[in-house]
């Protein structure tokens, strides 16, 4: 006859906590690392250089100070307002025309060395000239965005329509595709994560010419404030405002992320 205990039902495992789950070495490497950067950032500035230097503790008290005030998020709105605007105008320009110097020879013979030889330029070298023809106002600013943002998603468009398998191409003649189904039916939907790519690339290129241009053109913005307040001496409350651009690229970035996974499920890369 079975025992009692060995009638008795063992307990189901408990599976692992939600801090457990999240929680990943993956995610505690970076973690651990910050820490030891900022902990030497902290004891090495401290020990070695004069007290307006910022360190990570002064920046950390400075924060309440420097959001609560409306300059700074006039500031923010200023610039992150251009530069996602400067982003969205030159992704659907270089997307447009991506597509036609991969899909059309002749304009791939016309437009491809004068883009690319602009995308190999720094484009920091142009923030003077567009200042001087633009004028000393915003407009310069989301002009170097527009630029920024366009030769690399133009660029990356091109280079992945024409990587499209002939396999597709075979298929939609096969049942009458015309021009623009292969365009924007076959083209455009394979070159999903080179443009995704290439707007990212933008992103990074258009927040730092955005900076740039707010520095040399004295334009009201997150990088004018960082120069003005670093030339105060308030280190501080200048690298609030880096933190701030930080935060919004690396949100960005993730976002762009998980929206190509979920966009183009297929892709690997």
């Amino acid at each position: 006859m079975a025992t009692v205990s060995s009638r008795i039902a063992a307990p189901a495992a408990e599976g692992p906590t939600w801090l457990e789950r999240w929680l990943t070495r993956e995610r505690l490497a970076p973690l651990v690392t910050g820490i030891v950067i900022l902990a030497i950032w902290q004891i090495g500035v401290s020990a070695t250089l004069p007290d307006f230097v910022a360190r990570p503790s002064g920046i950390l008290l400075a924060i309440p100070s420097t959001i609560a005030s409306e300059e700074f998020w006039l500031d923010v709105v200023r610039t992150l307002g251009s530069i996602t605007e400067g982003v969205a105008i030159g992704s659907a320009a270089g997307i447009l025309i991506g597509v036609a110097m991969g899909r059309v020879r002749e304009i791939n013979w016309f437009l491809t060395p004068y883009i690319r030889a602009l995308y190999a330029l720094p484009l920091i070298a142009l923030v003077p000239i567009v200042i001087l023809w633009v004028g000393y106002q915003p407009a310069a600013r989301l002009v170097i965005v527009v630029i920024s943002t366009f030769l690399p998603v133009a660029v990356s468009t091109a280079d992945g329509t024409r990587a499209i398998a002939k396999d597709y191409l075979d298929v939609g003649q096969m049942f009458g595709a015309r021009t623009h189904n292969v365009w924007f039916g076959i083209a455009l939907p394979a070159a999903l994560p080179f443009i995704t790519a290439g707007i990212e690339l933008g992103l990074a290129r258009g927040i730092t010419n955005a900076i740039a241009v707010e520095v040399l053109a004295s334009v009201n913005g997150v990088g004018m404030s960082v120069f003005t307040k670093s030339n105060e001496l308030n280190e501080d409350a200048s690298l609030v405002y880096v933190l701030c651009l930080a935060i919004f690229a690396v949100g960005v970035r993730a976002a762009m992320s998980r929206f190509r996974r979920w966009l183009t499920p297929w892709y690997r890369g």
